[in-house]
């Protein structure tokens, strides 16, 4: 038997890069109330049911994440936190500065997104891009005080934060800013400059400095809330969107898989886009879940 959890699997026959897999997934979820996932990450065991109680606080919120920690190599190596703002004023004042909300974590409303015009190609920053067109649309977004997410880095983030096309594509999401009023001239010049300096000057290794600078100590973020005695039950139902593609490690791919199902409140639903061919050994994980959870 199945564990409850409905599995699908949309295979994206060329990869098309992470916008197209997660509009593709997005437009196979069932629900309304849809959380991401990334294929190598590992969500905390509470994350849906805090995310499911925010959205129940807030019922007026599109868009709800959280803070993250990130890790290189063991889970437990833990070398920084990624704080957020809380409240929708700070969020939406932050965005004129930065990428306010942590995509690994957010869990949203399918329809504020649709609306928005949904997942769009944008080089390393679909996300960005995502969050300014859901804020034109008067869209409001929350963030809980919580670790939800612990995010695998390395050497290669920082690489893939830097270079021209990578500064291209973040001085081009300042321009959309600049061209639709929502900053004017001198915060656009100073983000530019700011990015210029960090993507384009700053070699690999005092990028990765600076990215580390920026983030809190892991100790400086606690979680006393109580734990959860059981399962959160009688939620709203929600999928949860996963892309996986051929460079993915399978190990932490089956780490990834693990994190959603063993949540104290369980998705209703799985959608999971394969973007492009994958190796013999992601197409066993694949199977293993559907399995598990589809009951075949």
């Amino acid at each position: 038997m199945g564990n409850g959890i409905r599995f699908k699997t949309i295979w994206i026959e060329k990869n098309s890069g992470l916008g197209k897999a997660m509009s593709v997934a997005l437009e196979n979820c069932s629900y309304d109330l849809v959380a991401r996932m990334d294929s190598d990450d590992i969500s905390d065991s509470r994350r849906f049911e805090r995310q499911l109680k925010a959205f129940a606080d807030k019922p007026e919120a599109d868009v709800i994440g959280g803070y993250m920690t990130e890790f290189v190599g063991d889970p437990d190596n833990i070398t920084g936190v990624r704080t957020v703002r809380l409240n929708n004023e700070e969020i939406r004042a932050d965005m004129k500065k930065r990428c306010a909300m942590n995509h690994v974590c957010v869990m949203f409303r399918k329809k504020a997104v649709m609306d928005a015009g949904g997942y769009l190609d944008w080089y390393c920053n679909e996300d960005y891009y995502l969050w300014i067109r859901m804020m034109q649309n008067g869209s409001v977004f929350a963030n809980v005080p919580y670790v939800l997410v612990n995010v695998r880095t390395g050497s290669g983030m920082s690489s893939r934060r830097g270079g021209w096309r990578y500064f291209r594509s973040e001085r081009d999401i300042q321009k959309y800013m600049l061209d639709h009023g929502m900053i004017g001239v001198p915060r656009f010049l100073y983000n530019v400059a700011v990015r210029f300096c960090g993507e384009i000057l700053a070699p690999g290794w005092v990028r990765s400095l600076l990215y580390r600078m920026i983030r809190k100590s892991p100790g400086s973020v606690t979680d006393d809330a109580p734990e959860a005695k059981e399962s959160a039950a009688g939620h709203e139902p929600f999928s949860v969107i996963i892309s996986v593609y051929g460079n993915d490690e399978p190990e932490w791919f089956d780490t990834a898989m693990t994190s959603i199902i063993s949540q104290t409140a369980v998705p209703d639903e799985i959608v999971l886009a394969v973007d492009g061919p994958v190796p013999d050994e992601i197409t066993e994980v694949i199977g293993k879940y559907e399995a598990m959870c589809n009951g075949s």
